[in-house]
């Protein structure tokens, strides 16, 4: 066939699919009874995982020896030296606050991976806007006339915004920035002369379409130049900052520093393996380096950077020695002293910084199961560290008593529902016990706790955790099929040991499983590093693994094994029915990247570098080289107008399927983007019922034989 005749070929293969897949859709599943209990369990899951065991709202009295909280609508008061539970001691000290619902106010206005197109200055008189192209200053009230920074702005170099990838991986809400006294801005510039365009098409269901182009630089193309320009109020003049480095470097995370003056920039290079934090004089121009991390692999792009009291010493976060952990350290680029304790575990989060009684407090994953959070405090000084909470579950919800000697945690599990205790600070002992969950919500509707599960990788030494929740009524003397639920991708958090055992996909007659695959975080840099330059190796591969695993037992169905998941997870999903097509009989693939030439740089690169530095890796870590190899049921969505994971995805792999003679399923929804609402949830289970029950359970039971 010509390439003409193959694309018709190929469009009215497709067209053909998504017509089949929709009128199947149609099927009694849609009014069936096992899709209304799935609706009215999943309606209700909050009820299975809320079980009275977590306190909210929970507050000191001043004294530190009395906790107010709110638990089961009601709101309470502990005694810690009776552990007397007393209605709510209202008026007694500062935690009359109790019930304030007062909201925080939320900046609106940036969509995803867009940025502000206005910055109001700190006196609240002027902002400064984006507006064709250019950036220029208006006072808020309209009293004065608009001053136009930049004239020269087009479609291809803007001010006062900045570009698509910047937004969506780099996190960049922000555009322009004014300093502390409201005399200097801050903007971006951003040049994308010589990219290349992606075409969108809209309005798709309508009789004429239109075209969007976006400038969407994909792995190993050009990327955007982004500079800095800084405007001064009172000469009226714009000059731009000399930031030396890459000619395409990334720059990103503009604020300024608490004097107001100095600002702050993440600089790293495009293979992300090194992170520069500058300080720019805006008055000189002078530049210096904070801190600077490198790491063999890729540079967490983004570290917690926490400023003290005095505007000059900060918390960092570091992964210097593969494990998170935290230092103190001073705008002049000195080391004070490392904070947490940097042995083989990786710390979660800041929870509390008091530079009066001179504690830092956080959470680290310092326990044998590496999946639960414990509380550790250490003086401001680097001395005096020790962990505090002693139960081997997950905490979370931690509150600080105000002299230091208590504090109040949230732990919980798998299997073990909230428990709300009081943890003595010096001993680590639990010192009285708040509230205490209750399952037999769950337990009355037929709910099993989920279980908590590890097993080897491939590679015999790495172990991997996952969880596994079991059908209404579980019967162990019954086979089921098993669903993975995955998404499994790279700075993901792989999994949660918390109290939640209700998966509505139980309520069809489903073992639905949750896997910590190899480059999720939460693990340490090698555990998450061990798919540099190899997406869809050993995360796939664990997968897999974990289904081995649970085929062992003698209630799991071996022969009836799906997987679905959507983005990352869907590229895994059907990575993994292609690759592992003897593990795998039933994929749905949401919005799959099926080749990572495909996606964009600087997602793609911090993992996989660029397609002319690891070729090999990019070919093995394709779906679309495997389709020869599909033997069970496959099911791809798509939304098409997704400016994330383009459609072209989609077509490549449907093209790689047809040329090698496999017949799949497709469902394209017209008018979604990369998130897809419509009926795309039923759709799913609907796909997973026919294929692995072999009915739709019109009649609202599900066989599990």
């Amino acid at each position: 066939m010509n390439s003409r005749l193959n694309f018709i070929f190929v469009l009215g293969t497709v067209l053909l699919l998504v017509t089949s897949l929709q009128a199947q859709s149609n099927l009694p599943f849609a009014d069936s009874a096992a899709w209304a209990k799935y609706k009215e369990l999943d309606a209700r899951r909050g009820e299975f995982s809320e079980t009275g065991g977590r306190a909210s709202r929970i507050q000191w009295s001043a004294d530190g020896m009395t906790v107010h909280y709110t638990n089961g609508g009601e709101t309470k008061s502990m005694k810690l030296d009776s552990q007397e539970i007393v209605p709510y001691l209202q008026g007694t000290d500062s935690a009359d606050s109790l019930n304030d619902d007062s909201v925080t106010a939320t900046r609106w206005g940036a969509g995803r991976a867009e940025q502000f197109v206005e910055a109001v200055s700190p006196d609240g008189k002027r902002k400064a806007v984006y507006r064709d192209f250019n950036i220029l200053i208006e006072s808020v009230d309209g009293s004065n006339p608009a001053k136009q920074l930049t004239t020269d702005g087009h479609e291809r170099h803007r001010y006062g915004t900045c570009c698509w990838v910047y937004g969506e991986e780099l996190y960049q809400a922000e555009a322009m920035w004014w300093s502390g006294d409201g005399k200097k801005l801050v903007f971006y510039e951003v040049i994308e002369e010589g990219m290349k365009d992606y075409y969108l098409t809209f309005d798709n269901t309508a009789s004429y379409t239109r075209v969007e182009a976006v400038r969407y630089p994909k792995a190993g193309d050009l990327n955007p130049q982004i500079n800095l320009l800084v405007y001064d109020l009172e000469s009226g003049q714009s000059r731009r900052l000399d930031i030396p480095g890459e000619e395409r470097q990334y720059l990103y995370k503009i604020r300024f520093a608490p004097d107001g003056r100095t600002l702050l920039v993440n600089r790293t290079n495009r293979h992300q393996d090194l992170l520069d934090v500058l300080a720019v004089n805006l008055d000189t121009g002078d530049l210096r380096t904070i801190v600077t991390e490198t790491q063999p692999t890729w540079q967490d792009n983004s570290p917690e950077m926490r400023f003290l009291a005095d505007g000059q010493r900060f918390v960092w976060e570091t992964e210097a020695n593969g494990w998170i952990h935290y230092q103190l350290r001073h705008i002049d680029g000195r080391l004070l002293n490392t904070l947490s304790d940097p042995l083989n575990y990786p710390c979660e989060s800041i929870v509390l910084i008091d530079e009066t009684a001179g504690w830092f407090y956080y959470s680290a994953n310092s326990d044998a199961n590496p999946y639960n959070a414990q509380l550790h405090r250490v003086k401001l000084d680097g001395t005096a560290h020790q962990r505090i909470s002693s139960s081997p579950l997950n905490h979370t919800s931690f509150q600080i008593g105000p002299d230091h000697k208590y504090v109040v945690a949230v732990r919980e599990a798998m299997d073990t529902p909230h428990q709300t205790v009081v943890y003595d600070c010096e001993s680590g002992k639990e010192a009285a016990s708040i509230a205490t969950g209750d399952a037999s919500v769950a337990a009355g509707e037929g709910i099993a706790p989920a279980e908590l599960f590890s097993f080897l990788a491939d590679d015999g030494k790495t172990e991997v955790w996952g969880w596994l929740k079991k059908p209404l009524n579980f019967d162990p003397a019954k086979k089921y099929p098993l669903v993975i639920d995955v998404y499994g991708g790279p700075t993901s958090r792989g999994l949660t040991n918390d109290w939640s055992p209700f998966d509505p996909l139980c309520t069809l007659g489903f073992l639905v499983a949750k896997v910590g695959n190899r480059g999720t975080t939460g693990r340490g840099k090698d555990f998450e590093a061990a798919t540099y330059q190899r997406l869809g190796d050993a995360d796939i591969a664990d997968q897999a693994s974990a289904v081995r695993y649970l085929t062992g037992r003698n209630y799991v169905d071996g022969s009836r094994v799906g997987i679905y998941g959507h983005s990352y997870g869907g590229y895994m999903s059907a990575l993994g029915i292609l690759k592992y097509p003897d593990v795998f009989q039933v994929a749905v693939s949401g919005a799959p990247v099926t080749d990572w030439r495909n996606y964009d740089t600087i997602y793609t690169e911090r993992y996989m570098r660029t397609p002319q530095e690891n070729s090999s890796g990019y070919n093995e870590g394709s779906c679309n080289t495997l389709a020869g190899n599909l033997k069970g049921k496959l099911l791809i969505v798509h939304g098409l107008i997704d400016d994330n994971v383009h459609p072209a995805n989609t077509w490549q792999l449907a093209e790689a399927l047809q040329n090698a003679n496999k017949s799949f399923d497709m469902m394209i929804y017209p008018g979604f983007k990369h998130g897809i609402g419509s009926n795309y949830r039923m759709l799913v289970v609907e796909y997973l019922v026919r294929n692995l029950h072999g009915s739709t359970g019109d009649n609202g039971k599900i066989d599990p034989q």
